[in-house]
């Protein structure tokens, strides 16, 4: 084949173009290190360590990656109280009208009550006290009369001895003077009791301590109904069995508070 230049050239340049094409592109130039990192030359360079050059191209960084956006929280109702649980109605007092349920009743309060039988005991004092003072003063009030009538006596006696006269007929106070005068202390003292009962009575109902909480519905003003064992709700009570009730009630309060 005859030597053509033209043809040469043409087929220098093809190859050269796939060349360019297959072989892949130099990587940009480093930037060169800064001093402080620069790494000093090793005589024997094929003892070496590899170590990853800080002069090659930083790849970009990828993004931090972004957190899930939450999921819209529904915001959860608060769970409502629920209804407090009603205690149990305390028995009504005021309608018992028999004794067995009385008594059913004060030993399932009373007795089991440290604050009602101290109450209770301070009203028992009380009216204790009250008694022993007002039967103490009928007592000075009787030997002050019988005082007065002795003292009349010795001075009557002194006056004779010396001659002097002496009016019998004057009287310092007479039997009938004494006794107006102890019973007007007798009416004070039974008004102060009345006063001093009605009081009690008020704290034992304020207590509901039975048949003196009871309403006056269930009390009859006549005195021949006769108190049965255990009548209904709506049983009444003669007036006198009430005062008996209240009575004997009275009788086991101060049993079951004493100290």
């Amino acid at each position: 084949m005859d030597y053509n230049a033209a043809d040469l050239t043409s087929v220098l340049r093809t190859l050269s173009a796939l060349s360019n094409q297959q072989q892949p592109q130099p990587p940009p130039h480093p930037h060169p290190p800064t001093q402080s990192h620069r790494i000093p030359p090793n005589e024997n360079e094929e003892d070496d360590v590899y170590e990853p050059s800080e002069s090659l191209p930083q790849l970009p960084a990828a993004p931090p990656p972004q957190p899930p956006n939450p999921a819209p929280t529904q915001t959860q109702p608060r769970p409502q109280p629920g209804p407090t649980p009603h205690a149990k109605p305390a028995e009504d007092t005021s309608t018992i009208t028999a004794w067995p349920a009385a008594l059913r009743y004060v030993m399932r309060t009373v007795a089991q009550s440290e604050e009602i039988q101290r109450r209770i005991r301070y009203l028992i004092q009380r009216q204790h006290d009250h008694e022993k003072q007002w039967w103490q003063g009928r007592e000075a009030l009787l030997r002050k009369q019988q005082a007065r009538a002795g003292k009349k006596k010795e001075l009557d006696a002194v006056l004779r001895s010396v001659g002097a006269p002496v009016d019998d007929s004057t009287q310092v106070s007479t039997a009938e003077e004494d006794r107006a005068e102890l019973t007007n202390y007798d009416a004070k003292v039974y008004k102060a009791s009345r006063q001093m009962s009605e009081a009690m009575v008020a704290e034992l109902r304020a207590l509901r301590i039975p048949f003196f909480s009871i309403r006056n519905r269930f009390v009859s003003e006549s005195s021949t109904i006769p108190p049965v064992s255990d009548p209904g709700p709506q049983q009444t009570i003669s007036r006198d069995a009430l005062s008996g009730f209240q009575r004997r009630m009275l009788e086991l309060l101060q049993d079951l508070c004493r100290e």
